[in-house]
């Protein structure tokens, strides 16, 4: 009689963890690629070029791409729930007061571009630029927005496991031009209020509400109900 061998079975306690491996490896991001010294040297319209360059050469890629003043491309992944959520929210309301008030500005979501002064294109989650500020399109796109815009959100994604590169991001729109920012963070239940002319943000702790402040009118965020308590 053949006896079969008793079935082997993989120590479950020595598998790596998909989920803490994955985790660990958010520590990596932003990607940062130098642009040639070519570029760099002529100037911040040749980095402009050589950014949209590469963007429309990947644009069925997923990856966020935007450009720091340094000259370096930084690469994010996808945005994953509920952080796409969060992003929609966010631009939803500013989008439908700029509406409601009769469209004094131009509100844009996380797909759009502005190149600041310091030769950096952002993207912002959410923000907003007065209608004196906003200039016609370029006649040779795609260009970013060349202006920083008054108004900026950058909430954090659940992929960004530390809040440096945000907090470094809104520092440099208010040295670009923003005069109010929120740095909204759904992990810790925070919101770090930036304003122009103030060295430091003002730090909230699980707030309910957001005003505008004299940057939008009349304007207020349910963050606790639209970030924080989302489902």
């Amino acid at each position: 009689m053949t006896t079969a061998a008793p079935e082997t079975r993989p120590d479950t306690q020595q598998l790596p963890n998909p989920t803490a491996d994955a985790l660990d490896l958010l520590e990596l991001f932003p990607v940062t690629l130098r642009l040639p010294e070519t570029a760099l040297t002529a100037g911040p319209d040749a980095s402009e070029d050589w950014f949209w360059a590469v963007c429309m050469a990947n644009n069925e890629t997923t990856w966020q791409m935007e450009l720091n003043a340094k000259g370096e491309l930084e690469l994010m992944p996808p945005t994953y729930p509920p952080s796409d959520e969060h992003e929609g929210e966010s631009f939803g309301e500013v989008r439908q007061w700029n509406i409601g008030r009769g469209r004094p500005g131009t509100a844009t979501g996380p797909t759009s571009a502005y190149r600041l002064a310091n030769g950096a294109i952002r993207c912002p989650d959410a923000a907003w630029a007065p209608k004196e500020k906003v200039l016609p399109p370029s006649p040779d796109p795609p260009r970013a927005r060349p202006y920083c815009p008054d108004f900026v959100v950058e909430i954090r994604s659940t992929s960004q496991r530390s809040l440096s590169h945000l907090l470094n991001k809104m520092q440099e729109y208010m040295d670009n031009g923003a005069k109010l920012g929120w740095l909204i963070d759904p992990i810790e239940r925070t919101v770090r209020v930036y304003r122009a002319g103030v060295a430091e943000p003002e730090l909230l702790h699980d707030p309910t509400t957001l005003d505008g402040e004299d940057v939008l009118p009349r304007f207020t965020f349910a963050v606790g109900e639209l970030i924080f308590d989302l489902e």
